[in-house]
């Protein structure tokens, strides 16, 4: 008579061939404690003097990635201010979230309006152009460490 085995044995066979075990696994904690939030009750850091930003750009940051050291980060654009010429080591995505603004990417002109998605590669020069009709903000966020380099006319 010929014994019959259970399934479990097979399954245990298998897992220990593949190198699966069959312990509970305790689940990782992640990295970042998850976010709700409503952009327009963000508290705005002070208007910009940086060289090379608008007069009066204020960003709020959001989040920063703690792996790839990517920021997200509101930034609220002044009517008719301009973002000159420039370009990332890393993507960035952006998302219009009120107003509209053109932008230039690599001399082609775009108009995003509220809504727009924006993917900017790294090392895409690009540039902000804000209309006289009101300010704009946006949702941004980088795959990696924030940097600007300033393209010369």
């Amino acid at each position: 008579m010929k014994k019959k085995r259970e399934p479990g044995i097979w399954l245990a066979l298998a897992c220990s061939i593949w190198g699966i075990s069959l312990t509970a696994q305790s689940a990782t904690p992640p990295a970042q404690a998850p976010l709700v939030m409503n952009w327009e009750s963000e508290e705005w850091g002070p208007p910009s003097e940086r060289p090379g930003f608008p007069a009066g750009l204020r960003n709020a940051p959001v989040a920063t990635d703690p792996e790839t050291e990517g920021p997200t980060y509101l930034a609220r654009f002044p009517a008719g201010s301009r973002f000159k010429m420039h370009w990332h080591t890393h993507t960035e995505t952006v998302v219009v979230l009120e107003g509209n603004v053109d932008i230039i990417l690599d001399g082609t002109r775009h108009t995003a309006t509220e809504g727009s998605y924006i993917l900017i590669p790294g090392l895409v020069h690009h540039e902000w152009v804000v209309p006289d009709t009101g300010d704009v903000v946006l949702l941004a966020r980088r795959d990696g460490p924030a940097d600007f380099h300033f393209v010369e006319p």
